[in-house]
């Protein structure tokens, strides 16, 4: 795999910028413990053992900012295949080289290389905080931001509600399907943001399924029917990947049983997301109802092209809910997280 810089983008003096190899492992966990004071929850950046083998099997894309013999900084692109998806994520810099264009550089090296793989037909991301959004638009690609994850990842304790947004790779014949109708209005934050995409959409009949699936580590069947899920547990957060119900009712019922402890194997969960094929808009209005403010999801974002089936792509809805009461730190990306709420029916959010 090779990557090069976009023209535009500028080297900082005394960095070198390339590829992770496994000999970087210690290095790269170091960084990982060092930038996020060592509270970064995930193990594939803070094991040195697991991070040789991701990088022996050439499993991800992994960019590196290096002064001399120091790892200062990360980004990475990490493969979706069965979704033919790439996601940017687990950036970091260390203080010390933070606003001389590290990132930004690293990012576009991501971002090409990414794009230049022959599964790649769609990008994504989550901005933390408004610098952060800022440094993704400083790439050539257009990331259109059309939801956040509801507060889904806890940092020494609270939770933080990151933006999520997406690009279509433009060397790709990709086609959207529109669903029927949409819960995105005319016009507001979101309505905007999807109509820049780069990407061909056709009317059509969308999958029968619920949900997009995914990799699930657990799944819970009850007489409502089953429900497939993941589980981050540093976070208490729970992923919807699969759900068979006979109706929308059963799959709320499925869902909250979840909620509620059903699977103790699975440990406490005080947060979920739910993504739901666009069309499903029963299942969307059931879970979201308020006849019981306690227990509803709300609707936190849009994903065009998010699923794709049979050469074609398929919108989704992002549905998250919460049990916790813990503050949510929105990093400077008020605004625009308000912007997002805003884009659906006041009854959905």
């Amino acid at each position: 795999m090779s990557v090069q810089t976009e023209a535009g983008a500028t080297q900082a003096p005394g960095i070198e910028f390339r590829l992770a190899t496994p000999a970087d492992a210690r290095d790269i966990a170091e960084l990982y413990h060092d930038v996020y004071l060592g509270s970064y929850p995930i193990a594939e950046c803070t094991d040195p053992a697991l991070i040789e083998q991701i990088l022996a099997d050439d499993a991800h894309i992994w960019v590196l900012a290096v002064a001399g013999s120091t790892v200062v900084g990360a980004s990475v692109g990490r493969p979706e295949p069965q979704n033919h998806t790439y996601e940017l994520c687990r950036a970091a810099v260390r203080h010390d080289y933070t606003g001389r264009g590290n990132f930004a550089v690293m990012f576009d090296m991501t971002v090409q290389a990414a794009l230049a793989e022959p599964d790649c037909e769609l990008v994504y991301g989550y901005a933390r905080s408004e610098r952060a959004r800022r440094l993704f638009s400083r790439v050539p690609h257009r990331i259109c931001w059309v939801g956040t994850d509801g507060g889904q990842h806890l940092f020494l304790g609270d939770r933080e509600e990151h933006l999520i947004g997406v690009s279509i790779n433009p060397s790709c014949s990709v086609v959207r399907v529109l669903p029927p109708k949409t819960v995105v209005a005319a016009g507001s934050p979101v309505d905007r943001e999807v109509g820049e995409l780069a990407v061909r959409t056709v009317p059509g009949i969308y999958p029968s399924r619920i949900a997009p699936g995914g990799a699930p580590q657990y799944v819970h069947e009850s007489a409502a029917g089953s429900v497939a899920f993941s589980v981050f547990a540093p976070s208490r957060t729970a992923f919807v990947t699969e759900v068979f119900a006979e109706s929308p009712a059963a799959v709320r019922e499925l869902v909250w049983q979840v909620l509620d402890g059903a699977v103790p194997a699975a440990g406490p969960i005080e947060h979920m997301t739910f993504y739901v094929l666009a069309d499903k808009l029963d299942v969307v209005t059931e879970l979201c109802s308020p006849r019981e403010p306690a227990r509803r999801f709300t609707v936190r974002g849009y994903l065009p092209a998010w699923y794709r089936q049979d050469e074609s792509r398929y919108d989704c809805v992002i549905l998250t809910t919460r049990t916790d009461t813990r503050p949510v730190r929105r990093n400077g990306l008020d605004d625009l997280i308000d912007g997002v709420y805003a884009s659906f029916p006041p009854e959905l959010r």
